[in-house]
């Protein structure tokens, strides 16, 4: 049986969401990205940062863990489903804004605390999966 998680458990895993998520695109920024939007959410599905970059447009899943944890322990394939289908919507609603010759690709960026216990991005995987 799972432990049941108080408000306070859950204020505090958001705010270390929202702050992998701003490592994230400021890492994504320095590596030359344009990032487009984040937080784009649909029913069911959310992508943290959509981001631009050399005729590829990205999006991002940003995994924050502390610790040795495996951050994409808990990334399953029904994630990647629904990520896959909200990317689709994304594409369709601002399909007149986009760059007009593009590929497209999903990424995780894994975020942790480093040595000196500051978050850092710890990998960012290009391309970590295909739509079925």
């Amino acid at each position: 049986m799972t432990p049941r998680r108080g408000p306070g458990e859950s204020r505090r895993r958001k705010s270390l969401g929202d702050s992998g998520e701003s490592v994230a695109r400021a890492y994504l920024e320095k590596e030359g990205y344009r990032i487009f939007r984040t937080n784009y959410r649909l029913r069911g599905g959310e992508i943290d940062i959509v981001a631009y970059k050399s005729r590829v447009l990205a999006f991002c899943e940003v995994k924050t863990r502390l610790g040795k944890s495996n951050p994409l322990e808990g990334y399953s394939e029904t994630q990647q489903r629904r990520m896959v289908k909200t990317g689709e919507a994304y594409l369709r609603e601002y399909r007149d804004l986009l760059p007009k010759v593009f590929d497209l690709r999903y990424d995780v960026i894994i975020v942790g605390d480093g040595p000196d216990g500051v978050l850092e991005v710890r990998e960012h995987i290009e391309d970590a999966f295909r739509p079925a």
